[in-house]
């Protein structure tokens, strides 16, 4: 047991040296309960390990690295400067910024004064932000650079509760009388340690600690509460993923947005319970900063493996020679190995010796490229994964596992704890925990028991008695059992689009804004699994000459109010109205998207051009 996780209970301990080995390592998580709050264990850490590197980020090409005892002192001040700024316990702060350090330090911060945090995307519509701050009744407002200040500066008078606007980069903007604009350096104040413990003491392990906003840039947000007890939950369960991050320094780039849950558990607060360092850029440098990590940990939406997969596939099929006989004859070798895999069929001496020698000398090689060499295992999880791309991975040797978290469960309740190259399709079993619990509903719902549930939507108890059922979450998602125990998603409940960047999107209040113009009788927003948002239009008894120009006008103005994710890319015309007798609509008229979809295939594809997918699952039947 490493220092790092000494708020673990004791008996963890015993376990841990009765049972021994990997398996150990597995099984003391279970039955963990947290003993200090988030910035408690910072404290504890930084009092530890003073001189060990808690993070690191990259800056102008240079990799700098941050301390514990930094990274403390970093949050120290800012805590201090937040009371200066009149932050009390309880109150909450947005924060709108890339990956970077000082997210963090503000996360930690807010929380160590006993506030709650707020993640903002980057991208977000100032209609978005107001809608955040408004909702969350938030008192104080940290953005990145001169953009995100000028769209608060835009919508800061209709935030009654916003005092306080800091900038990272840049100095707040003119602000409405009321809200004080500081810079980040103002925001610090020197402040002892000894009364930043006495401020951290003062909050519980249930008081909230972040709120994630889930989706909508229209319609009521709802703000999924988690208490510090929920996150160190589920950071347990990240654990459970990856044991060996509790023994021994493990390396992730951090970039993708840290308002949404899994980025935000996995880059700022697991650190704290782990030897994880993570190295955060820009997420326009990811790929040379991936290079020059080399992580041994990476979890990304399926957008991520496709696109990269895809590039190493042009990379493979530009050799020649010698080269390009050998990664053909790899191919082979790693098909054959991964069958054999997904049948549970132990592999000859020989295949296994052939397969060895194949990822060593070619696949490893390949993956090296992107930096990618280090990697043994990597997780994906928020949205479908095609299978093929989880088998193109796997056979070039890297153990890539599907799993099962939503933000209100903020970890991994199912994952594939244990299972190595599990067949794709599959999103695991649940965690070792017996405080896990999964079952089907009549309907084929999957509910879910256990501690790292959230503690509820952010004043709002009528959806969140909506969502429990005599104690058991509704997820939403249909699943069924396989012969062998694992959970495989059949579908979902909720008419809701989840885009192959993780991305979930209500798609009837864009529907509903779009058919406010009487050009529009009809409008399907498509995108399931795809890399963007598209709308099927069917034309309204005003339709005339010029409709393409007046419907893209049309498409404009509703984007204009809509975050980038969740922008309307393309847009069809239907040949015919919906009918249903073809099954469009239901005999009161309701749209049936599914159907919808299924009836006009071919004109949503052309929205969407050429698919990774389509060529990934054809190297993976046969190389080129």
């Amino acid at each position: 047991m490493t220092s790092s996780t000494s708020a673990s209970v004791p008996r963890e301990r015993r376990r841990s040296r009765a049972r021994g080995g990997k398996k150990g390592l597995v099984m003391e998580l279970t039955e963990f309960e947290p003993e200090r709050t988030l910035p408690g264990l910072l404290l504890e850490r930084a009092r530890r390990e003073p001189d060990a590197v808690a993070l690191r980020y990259s800056r102008g090409g240079a990799m700098r690295a941050i301390t514990w005892r930094t990274y403390l002192d970093r949050v120290r001040e800012l805590a201090f400067g937040l009371v200066a700024q009149g932050v009390r316990h309880g109150d909450r702060v947005a924060v709108m910024s890339s990956a970077r350090p000082e997210w963090v330090f503000a996360a930690l911060a807010v929380q160590s004064v006993g506030g709650v945090v707020i993640g903002v995307y980057p991208t977000n519509s100032p209609a978005e932000i107001e809608q955040v701050l408004a909702h969350s009744e938030a008192v104080a407002f940290i953005g990145e650079t001169e953009t995100e200040l000028a769209k608060v500066a835009k919508i800061a008078g209709n935030t009654p509760d916003l005092r306080l606007v800091a900038g990272i980069e840049a100095a707040p903007p003119g602000l409405p009388a009321g809200i004080t604009g500081v810079s980040w350096d103002d925001l610090r104040a020197a402040g002892e340690p000894d009364a930043l413990a006495e401020l951290i003491a003062a909050t519980t392990l249930d008081d909230p600690a972040v709120l994630f906003y889930t989706s909508g840039s229209t319609g009521v947000p709802k703000g999924v509460t988690h208490s510090h007890r929920t996150l160190q939950h589920a950071i347990q369960s990240v654990i459970g993923l990856y044991p060996e991050s509790r023994t021994a320094r493990h390396d992730v780039v951090g970039f993708l947005p840290l308002a949404h849950v899994a980025p935000a558990v996995l880059l700022v607060f697991t650190p704290l319970h782990t030897r994880l360092v993570v190295t955060f850029c820009r997420i326009e440098d990811y790929g040379e900063v991936l290079r020059a990590v080399r992580p041994t940990v990476v979890l990304w939406p399926p957008r991520f493996y496709e696109k990269l997969a895809a590039e190493l596939i042009a990379l493979a099929e530009s050799w020649t020679g010698i080269r390009r006989l050998a990664y053909r004859a790899a191919m082979r070798i790693g098909r054959r190995m991964a069958e054999r895999r997904w049948s549970g069929r132990r592999a000859p001496v020989p295949l296994r010796i052939a397969y060895a020698v194949a990822v060593r000398a070619v696949f490893v090689p390949l993956r090296a490229s992107l930096g990618m060499d280090r990697l043994r295992v990597a997780w994906t999880a928020s949205a479908a994964m095609p299978e093929s791309v989880v088998a193109l991975w796997q056979i070039w040797g890297l153990d890539l596992r599907e799993n099962y978290g939503l933000t209100e469960t903020g970890g991994c309740p199912i994952g594939q704890f244990g299972q190595p190259f599990p067949r794709p399709g599959r999103i695991g079993r649940e965690f070792a925990d017996p405080r896990y619990q999964v079952k089907i509903a009549g309907d084929r719902e999957m509910l879910i028991r256990a501690p790292l549930l959230f503690s509820g939507y952010w004043r709002n108890p009528g959806e969140t008695e909506a969502v429990f059922e005599d104690g058991w979450f509704r997820t939403g998602d249909l699943m069924e059992r396989t012969a062998d125990g694992d959970i495989r998603l059949i579908g979902r409940k909720k008419d809701v689009i989840i885009t192959r960047g993780g991305k979930t999107v209500d798609p009837q209040p864009i529907e509903i804004r779009l058919k406010e113009s009487v050009l529009i009788e009809e409008a399907i927003v498509v995108g399931d699994g795809r890399k963007y948002l598209t709308v099927l239009i069917e034309p309204g008894a005003a339709a005339s000459a010029e409709l393409d120009r007046r419907l893209r006008a049309e498409v404009e103005r509703v984007n204009a109010d809509l975050a980038r994710a969740e922008q309307l890319k393309d847009f069809r015309v239907l040949p015919r109205p919906l009918e249903a007798a073809r099954g469009e609509r239901t005999a009161n008229g309701k749209v049936k998207r599914a159907a919808v979809v299924g009836s006009f295939a071919g004109l949503i594809d052309e929205m969407y051009g050429a698919d990774d997918d389509a060529a990934i699952a054809d190297h993976v039947r046969r190389p080129r």
